[in-house]
């Protein structure tokens, strides 16, 4: 049997998730060149009170930037997939379907970057690829 669960997630849900992955629960597989760090911070400049990962998020969101994220041990290569505000809802319920414990992790507020990990792969990859 098949049945399709509705869940709402929230912008700071999808904040929180990013900014967790990136400081910690992704390390392992992404990386961010310098191109995309340069549209970044034009749109969401550097602060005494702004971490990279919330400023990501925001030119994301309020900027419509497509962040293109690397392997991290292919640097220099294709990008592997990227964060897109315009794949989120698609790739969230992607997320619902394959993972749904991790999304509700992160919205009952007891996600760890394990659960942001992969909830970040379904956001740049469509997939969980790495783990």
């Amino acid at each position: 049997m098949q049945i399709n669960v509705k869940v709402d997630v929230s912008r700071e849900v999808i904040e929180n998730i990013v900014v967790t992955a990136l400081e910690g629960g992704s390390n392992y597989w992404y990386y961010i060149g310098e191109e995309a760090i340069k549209r970044i911070n034009s749109v969401a400049p550097r602060t005494n009170d702004s971490s990279f990962s919330e400023r990501l998020i925001k030119a994301v969101f309020d900027y419509g930037v497509i962040v293109p994220i690397h392997d991290v041990e292919d640097t220099d290569g294709e990008p592997i997939g990227e964060l897109n505000v315009k794949t989120f809802e698609e790739r969230l319920e992607l997320c619902a379907s394959e993972a749904l414990w991790a999304l509700q992790e992160e919205i009952d507020e007891r996600g760890d970057a394990g659960s942001s990990d992969v909830i970040f792969q379904y956001l740049v990859l469509g997939d969980y690829v790495y783990g």
